[in-house]
């Protein structure tokens, strides 16, 4: 269980998020206990599954396809999840049709994707990484806008001040990671790239829990 301290953050940062919801409960951010809740849990079943070979949810699969079937769906909420997060709090429409493109655009990867890898037994790791770099596109289009209308970026009592640093710097690293530990599984075994990843986990929803804890109502935006 140590090697996996990571999912205990996870179940941390959605306590927090509870005890701090009077400071978002009414934004965009609303349902985010919900995403941490789903992650913690989705996380958990994880766990149960990679090291409890007794352990099976479905009994006609094996468990490594069970893995990979609630990680690719886990993607799929994920990633819209925090598009239209930002879509809603950005102003400029023109960056708005940018996100909604980008979306489409991620879609139409997964479903390529599927006729490549079979999303039952396989992780769609290209469109996961065109997932996160849309992603970024969406961070890069906010703090734009943000600047385009004259307000302050950067705040550190803006919750999606954090929010968007943990994202970036998961996300901007993740995708090769990914690719790498599918594709050149020797180098991500040579240079401990599991650890790299657990540590960025950990960067993201520490960077999620401070800015629970920092951030104010009034900053919010």
């Amino acid at each position: 269980m140590k090697l996996n301290y990571f999912v205990i953050g996870y179940g941390i940062t959605f306590l927090v998020s509870l005890y701090q919801y009077g400071k978002y409960y009414d934004t965009v951010l609303k349902f985010l206990p919900i995403l941490f809740a789903y992650t913690f849990l989705n996380e958990l079943l994880g766990f149960f599954i990679r090291y409890y070979p007794g352990f099976s949810i479905l009994p006609d699969l094996d468990n490594t396809s069970i893995n990979e079937i609630i990680y690719n769906l886990y993607d799929l909420i994920f990633f819209p999840f925090f598009y239209y997060i930002y879509w809603k709090l950005i102003k400029d429409q023109t960056y708005k049709k940018y996100i909604v493109f980008g979306f489409l655009i991620v879609v139409a990867s997964y479903l390529v994707n599927s006729f490549f890898q079979n999303p039952m037994v396989a992780p769609l790791y290209y469109a996961n990484a065109i997932g996160c770099f849309t992603l970024i596109f969406c961070i890069v289009l906010y703090r734009c806008d943000k600047r385009k209308i004259g307000l302050k970026i950067g705040s550190k009592y803006n919750l999606v001040t954090w929010i968007s640093i943990g994202l970036l710097l998961f996300h901007s690293i993740f995708p090769f990671l990914f690719l790498m530990g599918h594709l050149k599984y020797d180098i991500w075994e040579a240079y401990h790239f599991k650890t790299v990843l657990r540590v960025l986990v950990v960067l993201m929803y520490g960077m999620f829990t401070l800015g629970l804890v920092k951030s104010k109502r009034s900053a919010f935006g």
